[in-house]
């Protein structure tokens, strides 16, 4: 997982993002109108080097995140068209092309492409159907291997948008993972799994329930400090 490097800002911190792009040469900052931060980062990267980088940088970011947020006063936060989309779940990079049409659908390409048809400023919404479809073609299989590897009997799954949930478990035994899961690092994505396989067996949080996931993933408590801040890994887009 990569946070943003800690600096210290004048008043409010503004929100911040890392972004890895496929088609990115080298790290580059960037301020989103009304006023977030984004650093964006090649696939590969010196990842001890980023917090001097920003530091080096904070004069200029201060500077141009006072004049953004005078110039967009009370207005409403402009949505980005990302170039592209790694989904670190699963170690994919997508480009993107856009198109508007009369319909919101997308078309894979040879290569890891992704072609955006969106009417009016709906490319968001494009966005999300084909991220809930993609979670739906590997997560959930995913998580139905990785119950029957550890032992646990999972009724099915379905993959929904919560706004507040990684993931739930219902008393049928049907697991709901969030698509936005495919946003997060591979470890995180199997602790959340085994957290709500663990609750097929403990539908609460009680001292059972957490030996048994200790059992399942002995570093539950690391992981699960780290699921916390998961949400800053999520582009803004997609929230």
């Amino acid at each position: 997982m990569i946070e943003f490097p800690e600096i210290d800002w004048p008043g409010a911190a503004p929100e911040t993002s890392v972004r890895v792009s496929a088609r990115a040469r080298y790290v580059r900052l960037r301020v989103v109108p009304p006023g977030r931060v984004e650093l964006v980062l090649p696939k590969r990267h010196d990842r001890a080097a980023l917090p001097g980088f920003v530091a080096q940088h904070r004069d200029w970011l201060i500077a141009t995140l006072t004049r953004m947020r005078a110039e967009h006063a009370g207005q409403p936060a402009q949505r980005v068209a990302p170039e592209d989309v790694y989904l670190a779940a699963l170690d994919e990079h997508w480009r993107l092309e856009y198109r508007s049409g009369s319909s919101n659908r997308s078309w894979e390409r040879a290569g890891r492409g992704l072609l955006v048809q969106h009417k009016g400023e709906e490319w968001d919404k494009v966005l999300q159907r084909w991220l809930a479809e993609r979670a739906r073609q590997t997560l959930g299989p995913a998580l139905l291997s990785l119950a029957n590897e550890l032992g646990f009997t999972c009724n099915g799954y379905a993959i929904r948008g919560q706004k507040t949930r990684w993931g739930s478990c219902s008393t049928k035994r049907v697991i709901n993972l969030n698509w936005r899961l495919l946003f997060l690092p591979p470890e995180q994505v199997r602790y959340l799994m085994v957290h709500e396989l663990c609750h097929t067996v403990h539908m609460n949080h009680s001292t059972r329930f957490w030996a048994l996931v200790g059992a399942k993933e002995p570093d539950y408590r690391a992981l699960d400090a780290a699921m916390r801040k998961a949400g800053r890994l999520v582009p803004a887009w997609a929230l």
